[in-house]
């Protein structure tokens, strides 16, 4: 591991090179079921075709824009969870350092 990373994690002695689905694979070509999911940041998985071309489309277009302004997809998501969920509203935040 990196002597230049800032130690703010307790890091295992484990890289991974890519994932397909819920599977990750180390760098040492070993399979593991990924249960963490980026803590949480992306519950996802991997290279999955559909979301592929969903991120690099809208990779092309914007990559983030702040809530300080309307977003489109946003606020259309919000419609079906609120439709899904019988609440009256949503609301989206971004965690970051």
């Amino acid at each position: 591991m990196s002597d230049h990373l800032m130690k703010t994690y307790a890091r295992q002695p484990i890289a991974f090179t890519h994932g397909q689905g819920a599977w990750m694979w180390s760098t040492e070509g070993e399979k593991y079921l990924d249960g963490l999911a980026g803590i949480a940041v992306n519950g996802l998985g991997h290279n999955h075709p559909k979301l592929v071309k969903a991120i690099a489309d809208q990779a092309a277009r914007l990559i983030h824009t702040s809530n300080l302004y309307g977003v489109v997809e946003q606020q259309t998501l919000a419609t079906k969870l609120c439709q899904l969920s019988g609440m009256q509203e949503a609301f989206f935040l971004q965690l970051g350092c």
